[in-house]
C-alpha cells in the first residue's frame, strides 16, 4: 500500500504536504491532562462505538505499536506524523487508541492533547485534507455530545484552539528563498500579513538549518474555518510564486554556479558512505532549486522520490529513540539514499 507521502501532489515541487488537526472534547469530562484511568476508558470505550470502522479499518490500542510495512520498516507516518511530532501519544499509552485509515493519511486519536485529535495528510498542496478532516469531525459530532459554547466555541484545553479548534500546517521547502538575500525576512511579513505563522521545522540540533518550514493557522476564534482555509489558500500560493521567482533568478543569473551544485549535491547523495542530516538537506536543496532548469539529462530524480527523501530524513529522529545496531546512523542514512535514487535510475 502506497502511504500518503510517496504519493504525487500538487506543487510538490515546493509544499512538502499539508497537514489539517481539528481537535474536539466531549462534555462532562476533564481534559485529558487531568483524567484518571476510568475516565479515559469510558472515552475510549464511547469512540470506540461510533467511530466509522470503513473510514479509519485500522486500530491501535493499548501500549502496542501499529502495525509494520510489508518490508519491516516503521510506517513514517503512524510513529510520528500520525501519533504525534515528538511521539507524546505513547506515554500512558493503555489510555490511549488511534483509529487511521489504510495510507494513514487520516485518523482519529483519542486522549491525547484533547479527547479527539483528527489528522488528515495529503503530499503536496492539497486543501482537500481540510475536507477530509471536517468531515471526519462533523461525523464524531453528530455521535457524541461534544463540548461547545455558543460564546466561544468549540472547547479546547490548549485555549490557542478554542473556537474552531481548527489548524492548518503546510510543509515547506524553500531553498531559493532561504538563500536569497533577505528573502526570508520578506516571507515572514507576507505570512504576518495573513495572521499566520512561519517555524523552521526542526529549531535546534543537526535539523535546524534545514530549508523546511512550517506555514501554520493562528486564528481559531471570530473566524469559521472555512475563512482559515481561505487565507491559507491565498498565502501559500504567495510562497509557491515567491519560491520560484527565486529559483529562476539563481538558475538565470548564477548558471554556471548553481547547475554546478547541482551536479556536485547529487554526486554527494548518490555516492557517499556516510552523511549527515545537514548535509543531506543542503543537498536536497540544490536540487529543489536546479531540478526543473537542467537540460543535461545527466541527473534524474522524481519530485516524489526528492520529497519522499526530505520527508524520511525530517522524521528519521522520531524513529530511533536510541542509536540503531549494526551500524552508525549517518551509514545508514546514506545507504538509504542511495537505495532510494537508485530507483529513479
Amino acid at each position: 500500500m502506497t502511504m500518503w507521502y510517496e504519493k504525487s501532489g500538487k506543487n510538490q515541487d515546493v509544499v512538502l504536504s499539508t497537514k489539517v488537526i481539528v481537535t474536539r472534547n466531549i462534555r462532562g469530562y476533564n481534559f485529558p491532562c487531568k483524567m484518571n484511568s476510568d475516565e479515559c476508558r469510558q472515552i475510549v470505550d464511547q469512540v470506540a462505538k461510533v467511530i466509522d470502522k470503513d473510514k479509519l479499518p485500522n486500530e491501535w490500542t493499548g501500549a502496542s505499536l501499529p502495525a509494520k510495512t510489508e518490508d519491516g520498516k516503521a510506517l513514517l507516518t503512524s510513529e510520528s506524523q500520525l501519533l504525534g511530532r515528538r511521539l507524546n501519544v505513547l506515554k500512558d499509552a493503555d489510555r490511549k487508541a488511534i483509529y487511521y485509515n489504510e495510507d494513514c493519511s487520516l485518523s482519529v486519536t483519542v486522549n491525547q492533547d484533547e479527547h479527539l485529535t483528527v489528522r488528515a495528510l495529503a503530499a503536496g498542496h492539497d486543501p482537500k485534507a481540510y475536507a477530509m478532516a471536517d468531515d471526519m469531525a462533523a461525523s464524531l459530532e453528530q455521535k457524541l455530545d461534544i463540548a461547545f459554547s455558543e460564546r466561544h466555541g468549540f472547547l479546547t484545553s490548549d485555549i490557542k484552539l478554542a473556537g474552531t479548534g481548527t489548524v492548518i500546517l503546510y510543509t515547506v521547502a524553500i531553498p531559493a528563498i532561504v538563500k536569497s538575500n533577505g528573502g526570508l525576512n520578506m516571507l515572514r511579513q507576507r505570512v504576518n500579513q495573513y495572521y499566520w505563522s512561519i517555524t523552521p521545522f526542526d529549531e535546534q540540533g543537526q535539523y535546524a538549518s534545514s530549508n523546511v518550514y512550517v506555514i501554520g493557522s493562528i486564528s481559531t476564534r471570530g473566524v469559521s474555518g472555512e475563512e482559515v482555509l481561505r487565507r491559507g489558500e491565498m498565502l501559500i500560493n504567495d510562497i509557491i510564486q515567491l519560491e520560484r521567482g527565486c529559483r529562476e533568478q539563481f538558475a538565470t543569473r548564477r548558471t554556471s554556479e548553481v547547475s554546478d551544485l547541482f551536479g556536485r549535491a547529487y554526486g554527494m547523495l548518490r555516492y557517499a558512505r556516510n552523511i549527515n542530516p545537514r548535509e543531506a538537506l543542503d543537498a536536497l536543496g540544490w536540487l529543489r532549486m536546479y531540478k526543473e532548469y537542467d537540460d543535461s539529462s545527466e541527473v534524474s530524480i522524481s519530485w516524489e522520490k526528492l520529497n519522499k527523501l526530505t520527508q524520511e530524513i525530517l522524521w528519521e529522529s522520531e524513529r530511533f529513540s536510541s542509536k540503531p545496531k549494526g551500524g552508525k546512523l549517518d551509514t545508514i542514512r546514506a545507504n538509504k539514499i542511495k537505495n532510494i535514487l537508485k530507483g529513479d535510475e
